[in-house]
């Protein structure tokens, strides 16, 4: 039995439970036969292209998954997967730097699947400032959440660690680096009772309130986005954070730190 038939019949049947689907009902979306889709899936029938392009487009998949779809099925993939640090994506990376994230005046980031932050404005450099400059590689935005410092900085952590915890989970559920710091942030104690908030009353959206520079607490959102048309599997998994005041006070204060940290820059 051809390993690489093996593989594609792995993928196929991880991406259907993953979905919730019987292998009849995919079958269905697919126009195709229980029997075959189990054929496909133990490897006794080799998929075509037609059937590839059919999967692909009936569960939605990311470049990412389509990628490794096409790559098990022993096709060419339209899709590319470049290394991080290829010029294309260093490319992009100054792409988004430069139109996005130095346009925008509060603190904004550029981070990979596994939330390490790839560049920053700076104001979210200064935002993060310690976090920058205690660690040799970059910082990870998840492993920030859960330090000691980040949570003393927190004035609100009950309300707000769902959130980060929420965030968490969804991308530990795909990624096991993630998973491992998901396991050890559990096993620190950093997510105990975090279920048991009263979430009766929800607002529209939960502010995280921050000590500011002068001891005024700072109430700030994220709005999180990714770029449209993207083909790249490594691209496609990068998102973009923008921090976003939620008052008038937190806007004034960011504005000001930001100016100030502008000046001293280019005095230099």
């Amino acid at each position: 039995m051809n390993t690489q038939t093996n593989a594609f019949g792995s993928t196929l049947k991880t991406l259907r439970r993953e979905r919730g689907l019987s292998q009849a009902v995919l079958a269905d979306k697919l126009g195709s036969t229980q029997r075959h889709i189990s054929f496909l899936e133990t490897g006794r029938a080799r998929p075509s292209p037609f059937m590839v392009k059919r999967i692909e487009r009936e569960l939605v998949l990311s470049v990412a998954r389509g990628h490794v779809l096409y790559e098990t099925a022993g096709f060419t993939s339209p899709y590319k997967s470049r290394a991080e640090d290829s010029p294309d994506v260093l490319d992009a990376l100054d792409l988004i730097e430069k139109r996005l994230l130095a346009n925008w005046p509060f603190p904004a980031f550029v981070l990979d699947k596994r939330w390490t932050i790839l560049r920053s404005n700076l104001p979210g450099t200064l935002f993060l400032s310690e976090f920058f400059e205690t660690q040799n590689k970059p910082p990870n935005l998840f492993q920030i959440f859960l330090s000691p410092i980040f949570r003393e900085r927190v004035l609100n952590w009950q309300e707000a660690a769902p959130i980060f915890a929420a965030r968490l989970y969804r991308e530990a559920a795909v990624d096991p680096e993630l998973a491992e710091l998901l396991e050890k942030a559990r096993l620190d104690g950093l997510l105990d009772g975090l279920e048991e908030n009263d979430r009766t009353e929800v607002p529209v959206f939960v502010p995280v309130e921050f000590s500011g520079p002068d001891g005024t607490p700072l109430r700030l959102t994220s709005l999180l986005g990714q770029l449209a048309s993207v083909q790249d599997a490594v691209i496609e998994g990068m998102t973009v954070e923008l921090m976003v005041p939620m008052d008038t006070a937190t806007e004034a204060c960011l504005l000001k730190t930001g100016q100030q940290a502008e000046n001293i820059q280019t005095a230099e």
